[in-house]
């Protein structure tokens, strides 16, 4: 009897214990603690003994530059159906269980060191401050597995969720872009900034994987929950494999192009590689007609441009339009050169003339003279109502190199967080009468609008 007792003792503690485990659910920020860590080990040990030539492994995933493909271990987070979730995959020190489907065993920058070693180059994040909003890097598709079941049963890692949205979905066959994170030197900031995402469901700054579009946290938050019930503590694997053009070539090209102005009615263009190599020279259709046939060949065409300063302002503004048209059509704009700017820098809304309603009040230069200015439009609270009375200030300048030591002065006092300027010029104006004032305050002014007068 008192053998029974125990037995019934351990049983009802152990059966508590599973219920513990199946049953946790994560309602808020936390750290992740691994559960299955002897499924976890026998993996490792396993994928140890298969190390080669052709094959490395770190903690977590393995690389096989034979077959080209990254295999990777991951804990199912055990979410009811249904919930939003806003990462596939997190990586361990993430404290976002909460909404992610899966963990990942691996540490986010030996993830991206298989990648590299199957010949997948990072890519980059988005970077708002370095006007680059798309995610840029090459395509990759996935599928996954429990531990326990046949490669053949593998099903694409988009099954795992499902979208409420009508619309096309965030992850569908175009894939998920192998972004890489931000690197100093051996450093992944992913590693250790949050929320330490390896796949986003939306576009993220600290994520080795971003969806292929532009969809910002507030636009795709809600839109993707998980479709299925995975257990607490579920060991599964992710194959991650690229999506190559159909020569086996990788699909993503950087070009830098520069406009400059020609004797016929449209700008010529020079295309140059990241090795800074000329490419490609032309009128614009012509390049433009180049650049589709690469596109419809499979190509993701990252552009980054520039207008040489031989070009008006109006001229800027035009090509401007076009190319902020055809963004997302065929190619993607992609940041600027040290010394140019993004290409809608040419093209302000024009509602933005009005002071009133701007919030925050840009710094304004205007070259339109023979007199130059910066007006700084300070603005007063104390009164009655929701909007301050301003009073715009006006400080003649001779040389652009005064205007650094004027904003300092007149406005660094109250106005130390507003980095944007609106320098308002001739249309007919060229860009090299414009540029000098606004590479003077590019330190500290970096967001900046011309307006074509």
């Amino acid at each position: 009897m008192k053998t029974f007792r125990i037995f019934l003792f351990f049983t009802f503690y152990f059966s508590l214990f599973i219920f513990q485990v199946s049953a946790r659910e994560f309602t808020g920020p936390t750290a992740w603690e691994f559960v299955s860590t002897n499924s976890i080990s026998a993996w490792q040990a396993q994928q140890v003994a298969a190390t080669s030539t052709n094959v490395q492994v770190w903690s977590g995933v393995i690389a096989d530059r034979e077959k080209r493909e990254v295999r990777l271990l991951v804990e199912a987070v055990g979410h009811r159906p249904d919930t939003i979730i806003e990462f596939l995959i997190a990586a361990p020190q993430s404290n976002r269980a909460y909404e992610s489907a899966l963990m990942s065993v691996a540490k986010p920058s030996d993830i991206v060191r298989a990648m590299e070693w199957i010949g997948l180059p990072k890519g980059d994040v988005i970077n708002g401050r370095q006007f680059r909003f798309w995610p840029k890097g090459e395509r990759i598709s996935a599928t996954i597995r429990r531990l326990n079941e046949t490669s053949e049963s593998a099903r694409p890692l988009q099954s795992v969720i499902k979208e409420v949205s009508t619309e096309a979905p965030l992850y569908g066959s175009g894939g998920l872009v192998f972004a890489g994170g931000t690197w100093k030197e051996n450093d992944c900031s992913v590693d250790h900034e949050q929320p330490c995402s390896v796949m986003a469901l939306y576009n993220e700054e600290e994520t080795l994987f971003d969806l292929p579009l532009l969809a910002s946290k507030g636009l795709a938050y809600g839109r993707s929950v998980l479709a299925v019930k995975m257990a607490y503590g579920d060991v599964l694997e992710v194959v991650i494999k690229p999506m190559l053009l159909s020569d086996g070539g990788l699909r993503t090209t950087h070009l830098f192009l520069t406009a400059q102005p020609s004797d016929t009615k449209e700008p010529a263009l020079v295309c140059q590689d990241l090795k800074g190599q000329v490419i490609k020279k032309g009128t614009l259709t012509e390049v433009m007609t180049w650049m589709k046939f690469l596109s419809e060949r499979g190509e993701d065409l990252f552009v980054t441009l520039t207008m040489s300063e031989e070009m008006t302002v109006a001229q800027a503004v035009e090509l401007a339009r076009l190319f902020d048209l055809l963004d997302g059509k065929g190619i993607k704009l992609h940041g600027k050169t040290q010394d140019g700017l993004y290409p809608r820098a040419f093209l302000p809304q024009e509602a933005w003339r009005k002071r009133e309603g701007r919030l925050p009040q840009p710094f304004e230069v205007y070259l339109l003279g023979e007199t130059n200015r910066l007006t700084y439009i300070e603005e007063d609270w104390s009164g009655e109502g929701l909007d301050p009375k301003l009073t715009p200030k006006d400080y003649p300048f001779s040389d652009v190199s005064e205007l650094p030591g004027l904003v300092k002065r007149v406005g660094d006092k109250d106005s130390k967080k507003v980095e944007l300027l609106f320098v308002f010029a001739p249309r007919n104006a060229p860009l090299k009468k414009i540029m000098p004032a606004v590479r003077a305050l590019s330190a500290r002014l970096p967001l900046v609008y011309i307006f074509a007068e």
